[in-house]
């Protein structure tokens, strides 16, 4: 199954195009699930998710609908993922009410954390069993093969998130693929062909793939996004 959609749906710069004119943001959601059937959430990254807010977003999108969900700082950028135990289970606990709807939990890391073998291998020993976690290392040291092993082992995606769309490669490392691209849209039909290659590959391999454009100030991704997977 290919889950695709965008990295954030709650933008008032979309009302208009992708948005139909005076929508108004408690219906953003339920529009945006109408159209594409995933989303990452990235705001979890400053702040922890309420249990409130992700039973209002699950009344609002049907089963097919997937969220993925940014860990939040205190894990990845100040302990960086030493003895992060406790605070991921807290995180994890706050999107129960999700249940089939929950996708990847993704873990992004500073580009200035460097390769650190040990303090992988504790906090691969920590994580909660029942989730899709994906991993993005945004220090070049983390590129080894030792490294995509031990995500082999145990599950993980390792996240591909190159800036330009001729350079992504999606190493699998999981039963599922996880896919952000980080160049703004709009894309140029090349790259929409080069994308779309991609994703059709994946799937030949994965069970699911989980695919996410950045967004952009007019509200053209989602449009793109569609292009890409339904075309």
């Amino acid at each position: 199954m290919i889950y695709a959609g965008c990295s954030g749906y709650s933008f008032k710069e979309w009302v208009g195009h992708f948005y139909p004119p005076k929508t108004k943001p408690k219906d953003y959601l339920e529009h945006y699930a109408t159209k594409l059937n995933s989303v990452e959430i990235n705001h979890t990254f400053r702040r922890f998710p309420r249990i409130e807010v992700i039973e209002e977003w699950a009344a609002k999108t049907p089963e097919r609908f997937r969220f993925s969900f940014k860990m939040h700082q205190s894990v990845t950028h100040r302990a960086r993922l030493k003895d992060v135990g406790r605070s991921v289970s807290d995180f994890l606990d706050a999107l129960k009410p999700l249940e089939k709807r929950l996708g990847v939990v993704l873990f992004q890391l500073p580009p200035f954390f460097k390769l650190n073998h040990e303090r992988l291998d504790s906090f691969l020993g920590e994580l909660p069993p029942g989730f899709r976690y994906a991993m993005e290392f945004r220090h070049a040291s983390w590129r080894e093969p030792a490294v995509v092993e031990k995500l082999k082992s145990a599950g993980i995606a390792l996240c591909a998130s190159e800036l330009e769309i001729d350079a992504t490669e999606i190493v699998q490392t999981a039963p599922f693929v996880y896919l952000r691209l980080r160049k703004p849209p709009p894309y140029t039909d090349v790259e929409i062909d080069t994308l779309r290659s991609l994703v059709r590959e994946a799937v030949g391999g994965a069970e699911d793939i989980y695919f996410y454009a950045k967004h952009d100030d007019v509200g053209v991704a989602p449009e793109q996004v569609e292009r890409i997977v339904i075309t």
